[in-house]
């Protein structure tokens, strides 16, 4: 067996399993698992992985020393994807094939197709369309972050064809996406605020900050940093992108170019049970939508649809209980821990795909929204508060997953110790 040449395509594996979203924790293990499925001794694997590196160093069974090291430049989320190469390690694993075995199959995963070009649009039209709703917006204003989710997601795929940095292709697209937002509000017809909230949830980096908290409470700092300083970077790219055209259009968003009356049913409707039947249904839509979005397989889109619904529930019914922000998110966190876990054993699939598009429902999108819309206002005290709530959120979201991992994990080495 040729190790080194064994090494290259574990790692070609680990590459697209980190690009495709897997957490550090799952690929860390998955180079292990398999450098120690073909004899190596455990103890000697060692695996470091941030977002943009992968090191790996082991001792083979003749005891040569081999290093590989892989820069990781790309981010695609694809749940489709990280799904089959989870299945290929744990194959591997079990079945310790050759090289040319390996290369096929991989190669075989790799040529999945994506979904359709029509889903892709669908799915930006529940996420900005359902979220706009659940955030308290009417029909019509569901309807205007629908439309320009459209132009968002024709956007993120024509810039991407360019090599452009992500950061630059965040920053364009939040510009032309702002100015048509505010010229589809100036028709008196839909809340700008609302709108943009809703478009926002397909580009907010909630999962990003909540992922970065979670890596840190792990251990794992580095990759916890450089989470954090990337999902900040990108809201500031959203922030800036979405004040150019408010600030040059200043105004406009409260002219109504046209005078159209609006019907009762198109009133939102912000409190009551009625209010919440609402935001059940939309995060409902709205989670089956980010599933689309990251490819998800057919299958398992559902699961996603009712686990980030039963989320939402939970969380009502816990802030009617006990009230404030944190303690409610965390219960409902925790839910989505076990709900993901129990997903995965189900569909034989990586946690972190569920987790996700389940999770989404709790991200505090709105509360990263209106601090940066209280900053733009100069209105420090509203962007501290607004701020406060984010960070609040995004802390008892991770820590609920952690709380879920960290017992999964300890029952898992616990049977292994009793075997």
């Amino acid at each position: 067996m040729d190790y080194s040449k064994l090494l290259q395509n574990i790692l070609d594996i680990a590459e697209e399993m980190l690009v495709a979203g897997a957490e550090v924790n799952r690929v860390e293990d998955s180079i292990e698992r398999m450098l120690s499925a073909y004899g190596c001794p455990w103890d000697r694997v060692n695996a470091f992985i941030t977002t943009t590196n992968i090191q790996t160093t082991f001792e083979d069974p003749e005891g040569n020393i081999i290093t590989q090291i892989r820069r990781v430049k790309r981010s695609d989320t694809n749940f489709d994807r990280l799904d089959y190469l989870n299945d290929l390690s744990r194959y591997i694993c079990a079945k310790t094939p050759e090289l040319p075995e390996i290369r096929e199959r991989y190669l075989e995963v790799m040529a999945r197709p994506y979904n359709s070009g029509w889903i892709k649009y669908l799915s930006g039209v529940m996420v900005a369309g359902g979220f706009s709703i659940f955030f308290g917006g009417s029909i019509f204003d569901g309807l205007i972050s629908a439309i320009v989710s459209l132009l968002i997601i024709f956007l993120l795929d024509y810039f991407k064809r360019y090599n452009i940095n992500s950061m630059g292709i965040i920053f364009m697209t939040s510009i032309i996406s702002g100015v048509a937002s505010i010229l589809l509000c100036s028709l008196g017809l839909a809340n700008l605020d609302k709108v943009l909230i809703g478009e926002i949830m397909l580009m907010i980096p909630g999962i990003a900050l909540t992922n970065a908290i979670r890596d840190m409470l792990l251990g794992d700092i580095a990759t916890g940093l450089l989470r954090l300083a990337n999902a900040l970077l990108i809201a500031g790219a959203i922030a800036l992108g979405f004040a150019t055209p408010l600030a040059m259009m200043k105004g406009l968003d409260n002219l109504s170019l046209i005078s159209i009356h609006v019907p009762f049913i198109m009133i939102p409707i912000r409190e009551g049970i009625l209010a919440r039947i609402v935001q059940i249904i939309t995060a409902f839509i709205g989670c089956i939508g980010f599933a689309l979005l990251f490819n998800m397989k057919k299958k398992q889109v559902i699961y996603s649809g009712i686990g980030g619904a039963l989320a939402w529930v939970i969380y009502l019914i816990m802030a009617d209980i006990l009230g404030g922000l944190f303690m409610p998110t965390l219960i409902a966190s925790v839910f989505v821990g076990i709900y993901s876990e129990s997903m995965a054993k189900i569909n034989k699939a990586p946690a972190s795909i569920f987790f996700i598009s389940v999770a989404i429902a709790l991200i505090p999108g709105a509360s990263l929204y209106y601090a940066v819309d209280s900053l733009l206002e100069r209105d420090l005290e509203a962007a501290a508060y607004n701020g406060n709530n984010a960070l609040t959120i995004a802390l008892a979201i991770s820590m609920g997953i952690v709380l879920v991992t960290l017992v999964n994990k300890f029952k898992l080495e616990h049977k292994s110790g009793k075997k």
